[in-house]
């Protein structure tokens, strides 16, 4: 039972930083006159890198998109 607690509080702390970091480059992208656009998955990879968080291009795609939606912006439509 701790064990899942513990696994459960894990995973929480990880959403919190990985939604902290996407809002912090969103945040730092508006402050340098940056659209949210030029902001990638690969940044926050990175970043998360440097956190010592793993994550995918995916997972990391998924994270910027809830922080934009979260900031009132609109998702970019990925080009074909």
């Amino acid at each position: 039972m701790l064990a899942k607690h513990r696994a459960k509080k894990k995973a929480r702390r990880r959403h919190h930083a990985l939604l902290n970091l996407a809002n912090g480059l969103l945040r730092e992208a508006f402050l340098r006159r940056h659209t949210s656009a030029d902001v990638t998955a690969q940044d926050l990879v990175s970043h998360a890198f440097g956190h010592q968080i793993d994550v995918d291009l995916d997972e990391a795609q998924k994270f910027l998109d809830a922080a934009r939606v979260s900031r009132g912006e609109t998702v970019p439509q990925p080009t074909a």
